[in-house]
């Protein structure tokens, strides 16, 4: 294993470290039981998301160009690193989403468990991490920049990584002042789509053959349609603020548009279309990487 695939794991391992430590800081509470879900959310700003997508878009707009003058990056052992991460990561938060609502004996759909029940706080918490993560899923699109890949920076993945941070901090803007543990259902599809996602990219980038390539892009098209269906459920069952499902049936139709105009056009071509079209939809393709990468193991 090479020092830069080493010192990118320590990087995503501090990153973890202090992601839990600052989640996991009970210590004003004396313990899980007693943590107030909605005091340890607070009130989110607006700063953070305004930011951060200002940001990004000047970067997206900036980026390539100042990357035309410039030999490519070739972040391997970061990108290697990044797709672990984002894998276990997803994995974790899937797990104690499924997990909690096991225990707490609630239904997949329709629980009417308050914030005020100190047991739903790992729900909670659950939901903030993945909101939490939409920021980290920038790197997919500085990645693209630093390799030169400036085909692949299309409208569909800026607009995807740019709704999704406003459209999770309203999620959590809404469980502070609001209760509805439905929120978490979204989260969980999305973290299961994102462990078939990241462990395919990983395991190309070792060169290990993926059996589920070929189904990415129906499993995310998939998941808009269920979760389009779950906020109907939830608009129409009257347990959370009418604002959270409007606002998730906006992001699914949304997104199944794109993506499904995506996967049509790609279909629509022979051969080499249709190996485009199992790469991730929302950058577009990593085809070219996944070639080099299975040809050779990392080092």
């Amino acid at each position: 294993m090479s020092r830069g695939v080493v010192g990118a794991i320590g990087v995503f391992a501090a990153y973890a470290y202090a992601t839990y430590a600052y989640a996991f800081d009970w210590s004003h509470a004396k313990g899980i039981e007693n943590v107030n879900a909605r005091a340890w959310i607070g009130d989110l700003s607006l700063a953070l998301p305004a930011c951060a997508t200002s940001g990004y878009l000047l970067f997206c707009f900036v980026g390539p160009k100042v990357m035309a003058k410039r030999e490519a990056f070739d972040p391997k052992g970061f990108m290697l690193a990044y797709n672990a991460y984002q894998t276990a990561f997803n994995v974790f938060v899937l797990g104690m989403f499924i997990s909690e609502i096991i225990t707490l004996k609630q239904p997949a759909w329709g629980s009417k468990m308050p914030w005020s029940d100190n047991r739903s706080f790992k729900i909670l918490l659950g939901v903030w991490l993945h909101y939490n993560n939409k920021y980290l899923e920038l790197l997919d699109t500085v990645f693209m920049v630093a390799r030169k890949k400036t085909n692949q920076l299309s409208f569909l993945h800026v607009y995807h990584h740019a709704l999704l941070i406003w459209a999770w901090w309203l999620v959590c803007h809404l469980m502070a002042t609001n209760d509805c543990i439905d929120a978490y259902f979204g989260a969980a599809c999305n973290s299961f789509i994102h462990i078939v996602m990241y462990s395919y990219y990983l395991m190309a980038a070792l060169g290990i053959s993926c059996p589920w390539k070929r189904y990415i892009t129906q499993a995310q098209m998939l998941q808009f349609v269920i979760v389009f269906v779950h906020a109907v459920f939830v608009l129409r069952e009257k347990h959370c603020p009418a604002t959270l499902p409007w606002a998730q049936m906006f992001v699914m139709a949304n997104m199944l548009v794109l993506f499904g105009n995506f996967y049509l056009k790609a279909y629509s071509k022979p051969k080499q279309g249709k190996a485009a079209a199992v790469t991730k939809p929302n950058e577009t393709a990593r085809s070219a990487s996944v070639r080099r990468t299975r040809s050779r193991k990392v080092d």
